[in-house]
């Protein structure tokens, strides 16, 4: 009777934080969505915009899912699918809003740089959740996955170490911005997104590792 008061508390538990992540998600890809309609009528690559929308259209309908899921779900693994890839869809929405507003800046001319940031933040983007995505595979291995945990200590340390991955990360990535542009201050705000972006893929990908490698 215990056992199944438990389990109960536990998928109520599980249910909310779904509730929670799945709002949450709408309202960043809604965010981002809305700062690319601001900047819409100042770039003349409205594929790019369009792309964006895309995304987002297909946010709703991962949000819609979000709440079905929410009522059907016995398990914690669809979840954790669900969260995973609409982490990936924030990622890739995020990856094309930075390219708007670079795209923008570069048409009002508050942009002045020769590089080619489609073609420079895809690079960056794929390179390192790529990396990322590689360490999270070793560090997700079926022994340390079922190993038991006797202690708090071993949560204390797998927390510090994937804050400490996301530090580096960031780091990299600043000091990319600051060796490449002329003027990285003009692009403070573009890249901030993009560095959102591929910490969102980072997260998608991380969930999705784990859940495929704990099979």
């Amino acid at each position: 009777m215990n056992k199944q008061k438990h389990s109960d508390t536990q998928m109520t538990t599980l249910k909310k934080s779904l509730l929670i992540v799945n709002v949450a998600f709408f309202a960043i890809t809604s965010f981002a969505t809305f700062i690319t309609y601001q900047f819409s009528d100042e770039i003349s690559n409205q594929s790019l915009v369009n792309t964006v929308y895309s995304m987002m259209f297909i946010s709703v309908i991962f949000f819609i899912y979000g709440f079905w899921l929410r009522s059907k779900a016995r398990g914690n693994r669809p979840m954790g699918i669900f969260s995973g890839i609409y982490a990936i869809l924030i990622s890739i929405l995020l990856f094309f809003t930075s390219n708007v507003m670079y795209e923008s800046g570069v048409e009002e001319g508050t942009i002045q740089e020769n590089v080619h940031f489609m073609s420079f933040s895809l690079i960056q983007y794929l390179i390192i959740i790529a990396i990322l995505a590689f360490v999270m595979f070793i560090l997700a291995s079926p022994k340390l996955l079922n190993k038991e945990i006797q202690t708090t200590k071993t949560y204390i340390w797998a927390s510090l170490l994937g804050i400490g991955i996301v530090i580096i990360s960031f780091i990299v990535m600043m000091a990319i911005k600051n060796n490449i542009f002329n003027n990285p201050g003009t692009v403070k705000d573009t890249y901030n997104i993009l560095v959102g972006s591929v910490g969102f893929g980072y997260i998608g990908s991380g969930i999705l590792i784990v859940l495929i490698r704990s099979k």
